[in-house]
């Protein structure tokens, strides 16, 4: 199933690439002024949901998708190992599922692989195999633009 109409740059939808990746950012924007009030309160668990929200999904933009990556990466490196499972806990399956792709992304920057192993490990302990399977097999994702059909 394309993304993309044959016969033009937009969505099924009618929006145009260029549009979704304005929205993306507009999201983005609005997620890490969020996060980042909700980090400076100690609400570790609201950061950790607002990260998650409004994932860049069917953009090629792979900037919005490397600060969506580095936002969520602020938000897992500021919550304690020992609270981690707390606040997965607080998690849908869709979000522990989205956590799991920004997971993926982070270990593939070799930064912080401590942080992200554990986490994974955590997640995965929450979430079961599925979510690796859903992570790595979904075309929604923030992991590459791979999500994005080409006609």
């Amino acid at each position: 199933l394309s993304l993309k109409s044959p016969r033009s740059n937009s969505t099924m939808d009618g929006i145009s690439e260029a549009d979704l990746q304005k929205i993306a950012q507009l999201a983005l924007e609005e997620r890490s002024n969020s996060v980042t009030s909700a980090l400076n309160s100690g609400r570790m668990g609201e950061a950790l949901q607002e990260s998650l929200r409004k994932p860049p999904y069917g953009i090629r933009d792979e900037k919005v998708k490397a600060d969506s990556t580095e936002l969520v990466a602020s938000v897992l490196l500021a919550i304690k190992p020992a609270e981690i499972e707390k606040h997965l806990s607080t998690l849908s399956d869709v979000q522990l599922d989205t956590l799991m792709k920004y997971i993926y992304r982070g270990l593939a920057t070799y930064e912080n692989s401590n942080a992200y192993l554990i986490w994974h490990e955590k997640t995965l302990a929450k979430a079961g195999l599925g979510s690796i399977v859903r992570a790595m097999a979904e075309k929604k994702s923030v992991l590459d633009t791979a999500g994005v059909a080409e006609e």
